[in-house]
C-alpha cells in the first residue's frame, strides 16, 4: 500500500467525516502561535533588554516569568504536532516548498528550545537565594557560547525563510484566502523586527498573524483532509 497525494483532496478521500487527529491537529496549529504571542506579552522585560535588567526585572515579577515560560513551553508542545498537519496539507499542494518550509519552521524552533533558558535558570537561582550580579555572569557568559548563538541564529533564519516558504505554498495551492497566506508570509519577519527593536506588542502581532494563517489551514485540513489517499 503506498500513500499519494491527490489532484484534489475531497473529504472522502480520508473518510466521510473529519478525524479526531485532524481537529486536534488544527487546534494545536492555531493556539500554539497564540500561546506564542501571550508568552511574550506576559514576560516582564523588553527583548532588547541587557541581562542586569532582564535579571532585575524577573526578580521583580517571578509570577509572571513563571507564566511566560510555561506558556511557551506548552505552545511548543502543542504546535509542533499542528505543523506536522498542515505541513503534510501544503507538500500535497506545493512539494519543494510545502516541505523545505515545514522543515525549516519546525527545525528552528526545535533549535531555539534547546538553548539554555535563561528565565528558568534565573528563577531557580532567585529560589535558592543566588544574587542578581551572580545571574547576569551566568546569563552573560552563557551568551556568549557558541553552542548557544548557533541554534538562535539558526532559529531566526529558519522560523523567518519557513514560514515564507509555508505561506506561499498554502498561497499557490489555494489552501487558504491569499490574506490569510500573506499574514503568514508576513509575520516572522516581522517577529525578528520586533525583538530586534524591543516591543513586546509588535511579536504578539507576528504570531497573531501566523495563528491567523494556521487556523484556516487547519480548517481546510479538517474539512478536505491532508490530500494525501492511500492507494493499494
Amino acid at each position: 500500500m503506498t500513500t499519494t497525494p491527490a489532484a484534489t483532496p475531497t473529504a472522502a478521500a480520508e473518510g466521510a467525516s473529519p478525524g479526531t487527529a485532524r481537529l486536534l491537529a488544527a487546534i494545536a496549529a492555531g493556539l500554539g502561535p497564540l500561546m506564542f504571542a501571550a508568552a511574550g506579552l506576559v514576560a516582564p522585560y523588553d527583548t532588547d533588554a541587557s541581562s542586569k535588567e532582564i535579571a532585575r526585572d524577573v526578580a521583580a515579577h517571578q509570577g509572571a516569568t513563571e507564566l511566560s515560560v510555561w506558556l511557551w513551553t506548552v505552545g511548543t508542545v502543542l504546535f509542533l504536532p499542528g505543523l506536522v498537519g498542515v505541513a503534510l496539507l501544503a507538500v500535497s499542494r506545493s512539494a519543494r516548498l510545502g516541505l523545505w518550509g515545514s522543515v525549516l519552521f519546525g527545525t528552528g524552533l526545535i533549535a531555539v528550545n534547546a538553548t539554555p533558558n535563561l528565565d528558568m535558570v534565573a528563577l531557580g537561582g532567585f529560589e535558592k537565594g543566588v544574587s542578581q550580579d551572580s545571574l547576569v555572569r551566568v546569563a552573560d557568559g552563557v551568551n556568549e557560547l557558541a553552542v548557544v548563538n548557533g541554534p538562535i541564529l539558526y532559529f531566526v533564519a529558519a522560523h523567518v525563510v519557513g514560514a515564507i516558504l509555508l505561506g506561499v505554498a498554502l498561497l499557490r495551492g489555494r489552501v487558504v484566502p491569499p490574506w490569510a497566506a500573506w499574514l503568514l508570509i508576513l509575520s516572522m519577519p516581522l517577529n525578528v523586527a520586533g525583538y530586534v527593536i524591543g516591543v513586546a506588542p509588535l511579536t504578539a502581532l507576528s504570531f497573531v498573524m501566523a495563528a491567523v494563517g494556521f487556523v484556516l489551514a487547519g480548517l481546510a485540513l479538517v474539512r478536505h483532509g491532508t490530500g494525501w489517499a492511500r492507494t493499494a
